[in-house]
């Protein structure tokens, strides 16, 4: 099959490839793709039984993920080595994790040049840490959920057709005032919201006097993993609801699982330091390869 846009019917066949190879991030994950498809262009093939997927930023040169799946890792690549050059572009692959890297430099010594930059780095965190927000590192956290509690109570509950457009409107509002440049996003979250039941994620609202004040979106990575792919509040008008929802959501639903992914924080200095702040235990570094 040669590369075709990314579609739901491509979901059973990316949700098996990505089980089977029980990756670190959550690029892969057709959640992912699915909420990141208005940002770029991204389309989807098969080489045997491996899944190959192709993402073009406007302008930019398309780049790939590692394949994945239960295929021979070498026939994929020296097709996708030919099909490059017969476009006119080098083979260049993105978000490859550390086995993703040295299974690369293993198959085609010194072929690729490999970058590492860190804003494209996954946080990772103890989940149990996250939960009981305990210690002294984490004790600024749970003053702003005590103090959360205190004042609008713990209301907590998932998301319904009841209760979507509700959902909906307060993510709109949220994305009025992003400080970034996040229509595609907006999108992205507004389509994985409508579809909410076509995926096997954890969607969780948050409500402080009668209101929205925080909403998030989970997925399970592995057996013992799990990753955030959204999280909104309003921390403004209710302090301390980001803290909340990360705290309350993880209680509810994965009280269960050893480590949360929180993703990347794309060299933004806001996002970075909230992250940081919340002490990460390690990080999924990734890489880009270009062959030579």
């Amino acid at each position: 099959m040669d590369f075709e846009p990314l579609s739901l019917k491509h979901k059973p066949l990316i949700d098996a490839a990505y089980l089977h190879s029980a990756r670190a991030s959550a690029d892969s994950t057709f959640v992912n793709l699915w909420l990141w498809r208005f940002a770029r262009e991204i389309t989807v093939a098969t080489h045997g039984d491996l899944v190959l997927i192709r993402e073009q930023i406007e302008g930019k040169t398309p780049q790939f993920l590692m394949p994945f799946g239960s295929g021979v890792l070498r026939g994929a690549v020296d097709w996708l080595i030919a099909k490059t050059q017969g476009e006119g572009y080098p083979l260049g692959f993105k978000a490859l994790s550390q086995t993703d890297k040295t299974t690369l430099e293993t198959a085609y010594p010194d072929k690729f040049v490999f970058v590492h930059t860190d804003a494209h780095d996954d946080y990772l965190y103890d989940c149990s840490l996250m939960i009981s927000l305990a210690g002294r590192n984490l004790h600024p956290k749970k003053n702003f959920v005590n103090r959360f509690e205190a004042i609008y109570g713990i209301n907590y509950e998932r998301l319904s057709r009841e209760n979507l457009a509700e959902s909906i409107e307060f993510i709109d509002r949220w994305f009025e005032r992003a400080p970034y440049n996040a229509e595609a996003e907006h999108k992205g979250v507004v389509e994985l919201l409508s579809d909410f039941e076509r995926f096997a994620c954890s969607y969780g609202l948050l409500r402080a006097e009668g209101a929205i004040a925080g909403l998030t979106v989970g997925e399970a990575l592995t057996e013992d993993s799990v990753v955030i792919h959204i999280e909104k509040a309003d921390g403004t008008n209710y302090p301390g609801s980001y803290q909340t929802i990360n705290q309350v959501h993880l209680a509810r639903e994965y009280s269960n699982m050893k480590i949360v992914n929180r993703e990347e924080d794309l060299g933004l200095e806001g996002l970075r330091k909230a992250k940081h702040s919340y002490h990460p235990i390690g990080f999924c570094k990734k890489y880009e390869a270009t062959l030579r």
